[in-house]
């Protein structure tokens, strides 16, 4: 029995250390009296696990808290320690590799960012982010005096086992079965998290974006190819095999054109940036007058999303209608996502996402004719804070989440 109550008392304490732990990352800066109230311990069990975190340099004394003028001691602010580690995240994509490092209180320290649209192989792309995670390794190291990088989250375009960080299958990298996770470890020496980089991106918007105090957030990105997240009270809904999130993979249009998964009609097809790209191919092709010819100079193949949303401004048709029928096509799929999920918020994220202006109008339009009532009042559609970072910050967002979830076995 004793055993058992020391057990308990071991568990109880690290559940309180992590309550701390996240109270400060939202409500920093906060006194020992805040905590208390905010998180309905007791002043004693609070004061003895902050001195547990202030000798462990998780978190640190900012001096006192100016709006507290009770006789006595003064209330001494407190916040998570930036300078006790780094993180790094990391995001292999289908034409890029982005890579951020964050002290820990997720101020971006280094950067590195590179197309890959000219590498041929799956072998290629994975030696050369390797190494673009090691000169971002090597810079923070360098300046760190002595303090740790706790380790690498990484964003992977398409199915991930996340248990084991093996990569099964990116249909737009022609990459299936690499243990991801075992070769960065192998090459790093430090923990490693690998998981799709819209899993990610939701943990990342989430934690530190435009999900922040939500306790049910569904992310929705839409780049090359179309995916999503679910988080819940900051925990991503995995699924029963992990691939919880491929919405880009529901069948839409059953008579649709083929999609890179070998269905037909998916989502995804009506959503992305190809399917923006086509239509105003197609509409070019009918010979629909465009800005986008001269500013391809000819070519549609070098179409951009900016260049998109340029010419819309400048009141172009053909940009406007092709921006108008992928709204149309997102704001249907998001409210059957809605009906099936009553999420509290849809976070609407990646490299579309910066064509905002013309799109949500349209999807909340969509939305409001197609979701359940009761669903949409609940459901806030907000554009996402990190946009194309937002996978990379969920690195970051998943070696602090596991930092913060057992402290003390990061406590050194």
């Amino acid at each position: 029995m004793s055993r058992l109550k020391s057990v308990d008392h071991t568990t109880m304490r690290e559940m309180n250390l992590s309550l701390i732990l996240n109270t400060l990352r939202v409500h920093a800066p906060i006194s020992r009296a805040g905590l208390s109230g905010v998180t309905q311990l007791n002043k004693t069990t609070v004061s003895s696990l902050v001195r547990e975190l202030l000798d462990s340099e998780l978190i640190r004394e900012i001096g006192v808290d100016p709006t507290v003028t009770d006789i006595g001691r003064p209330a001494i602010n407190l916040e998570v320690n930036p300078g006790v580690g780094t993180i790094i995240g990391a995001d292999i994509g289908v034409d890029y590799i982005s890579v951020i490092a964050a002290n820990f209180a997720v101020e971006i320290v280094a950067r590195r960012y590179e197309n890959t649209s000219e590498l041929t192989t799956s072998q290629e792309i994975l030696d050369r982010a390797v190494a673009v995670i090691h000169e971002v390794y090597q810079e923070v190291t360098a300046t760190s005096l002595g303090q740790p990088v706790f380790g690498i989250g990484l964003g992977l375009p398409g199915l991930v086992d996340s248990a084991t960080g093996t990569l099964l299958f990116a249909p737009n990298l022609s990459l299936h079965d690499i243990a991801v996770r075992e070769l960065m470890e192998k090459e790093f020496s430090i923990p490693v998290y690998v998981d799709n980089e819209a899993n990610l991106a939701a943990l990342g918007e989430t934690y530190f974006g435009a999900g922040r105090e939500s306790n049910f957030v569904l992310y929705v990105v839409s780049s090359v190819g179309l995916g999503g997240g679910i988080v819940i009270d900051g925990r991503l809904m995995t699924g029963a095999a992990g691939f919880a999130g491929e919405f880009g993979h529901m069948t839409l249009d059953p008579g649709g054109l083929r999609c890179s998964c070998g269905n037909y009609g998916c989502f995804e097809t009506l959503v992305s940036q190809r399917a923006l790209y086509r239509r105003i191919r197609s509409a070019v092709g009918t010979g629909k007058p465009s800005l986008l010819v001269e500013a391809t100079e000819g070519d549609l193949n070098r179409l951009t999303v900016p260049m998109i949303v340029e010419a819309a401004e400048e009141g172009d048709v053909v940009a406007r209608t092709a921006l108008e029928e992928t709204g149309n096509w997102l704001g249907i799929g998001i409210a059957s996502l809605i009906n099936a999920l009553n999420p509290e918020r849809v976070v609407f994220g990646g490299t579309l996402s910066i064509a905002h202006e013309y799109l949500l109008p349209v999807v909340k339009e969509v939305v409001a004719k197609r979701a359940l009532r009761w669903s949409n009042e609940t459901a806030e559609i907000v554009i996402a804070e990190h946009g194309p970072d937002a996978s990379v910050i969920g690195g970051i967002a998943a070696i602090y989440r596991q930092i913060l979830s057992n402290p003390t076995s990061w406590i050194h």
